[in-house]
């Protein structure tokens, strides 16, 4: 009996020898030492996993700007059947089948479409996809509808409409699609979201979260040519061929075009251009800080014999009611063709990644520059306040349409 007490109270003893102690649950995790960070850092392979970690708190994200072997920022999205310039940077994202098209995206969702116009909203980092309904189900505000050619076919469809009938094919390079504008706008706070795209200069769909199903915009069929378009806190702008700026509230049960309340309607854009200035294209965007149109020219300067690619941006002067060349739009920054500009904490976030810049693709810009030959990369950045290009080398991304695809930054 003595020697079982002895042996209960060593086992006690050894228990207490084995016992660790407690971590608090309350640890502040964002004063961990440079070192371990960096070890942290250093061991994460994947893009995602390291944008993550970096958005942790400030201490977490300036100790991972001094890590030399973190992933390339940010992503370039490319066609699938595009050779890239650095292929052993390619990188093919899950969750896309080959047969899905790229049409837009918003912070880190893209806008899908595949075969039999099955629209679908995909979140890159998380994996979350949103279906949006058959564009085989009933239109609001009539006037056309959609049908496949054939039953089980998946080869093409047909909008029919009062006024003409077209063929929509499923082969997304096709001229009607890459002339197709389409725009994602998502609030990264309340999931909220409006989807809009145009096809053949004749149709305008839009869908906003909680409809129940597509809307037609274009409700009397006439001929909508359009350069682009943008989204921002439930209201969609349109830019029209003829240069002026429409607007559609999403904020009622149905979408409102607005004319009275636009401050554009009356005034189209209207910038004399000079001889030596040649516009290859125009986009328009919804500045963060002041809720304004931009309107951005991407051009080729011609001057004794010397070209030059530019980038101009224009607002409107509100009381004066003209509008004007702007030099500067501070603390943001801009993704040709994404519809807003973005808002950056700091002026140089790394990896080519700044303030005050333009990011765009080779297809943004003439295609006959003299410089094409002797680019590092098919996607630039413009400096809008010195007005030089860059050609920085960044990772692909395997989608399909050419993009920049700017990660954990919200839009």
């Amino acid at each position: 009996m003595g020697n079982g007490l002895m042996r209960k109270k060593k086992k006690k003893k050894n228990n207490k020898k084995k016992k660790r102690p407690k971590v608090s649950r309350n640890r502040d995790w964002s004063k961990l030492p440079p070192d371990v960070l960096l070890k942290i850092f250093e061991s994460l392979k994947s893009p995602i996993d390291s944008h993550r970690a970096k958005t942790v708190c400030s201490n977490w994200y300036s100790v991972w700007k001094t890590c030399t072997n973190k992933p390339p920022y940010p992503w370039r999205i490319i066609h699938q059947g595009d050779s890239p310039t650095v292929e052993k940077l390619t990188r093919k994202l899950p969750l896309l089948s080959k047969t899905s098209y790229c049409m837009a995206s918003s912070g880190n969702n893209l806008l899908m479409v595949d075969r039999r116009l099955k629209f679908y909203i995909l979140n890159l980092l998380t994996g979350r996809r949103i279906n949006l309904p058959s564009m085989e189900s009933l239109i609001r505000g009539g006037q056309v509808t959609f049908k496949p050619e054939r039953e089980w076919s998946d080869d093409s469809g047909c909008f029919f409409g009062s006024y003409r009938n077209d063929n929509v094919s499923y082969e997304f390079d096709s001229v009607e699609w890459k002339n197709s504008v389409a725009v994602l706008w998502i609030n990264e706070t309340t999931g909220d979201y409006v989807v809009a795209w145009t096809f053949v200069q004749h149709y305008l769909f839009s869908y906003k979260k909680g409809d129940n199903s597509w809307c037609n915009l274009n409700h009397n069929g006439k001929r909508l040519v359009l350069f682009d378009m943008a989204c921002e806190n439930n209201k969609l702008y349109l830019y029209t061929a003829n240069h002026h700026i429409r607007i559609f509230d999403f904020s009622g049960v149905f979408p409102m075009e607005k004319k009275t309340e636009n401050p554009y309607w009356k005034y189209p854009f209207n910038v004399d251009e000079e001889p030596w200035e040649y516009v290859w294209k125009r986009k328009i965007a919804i500045q963060k800080s002041s809720g304004q149109v931009l309107i951005i020219l991407s051009l080729k300067q011609v001057f004794c014999e010397e070209e030059k690619l530019l980038f101009y941006i224009f607002k409107m002067n509100l009381e004066g009611c003209k509008w004007e060349r702007v030099y500067s739009i501070g603390d943001e920054m801009l993704v040709f063709g994404q519809g807003v500009t973005i808002a950056t904490a700091l002026k140089d976030l790394g990896d080519g990644i700044k303030s005050d810049s333009i990011y765009f693709i080779d297809k943004d810009v003439w295609p006959d520059h003299q410089d094409h030959d002797h680019r590092v990369s098919n996607c630039g950045v413009f400096d809008i306040t010195t007005s030089k290009i860059v050609w920085p080398k960044k990772i692909y991304c395997s989608i399909n349409e050419t993009q920049w695809f700017v990660r954990g930054v919200s839009y």
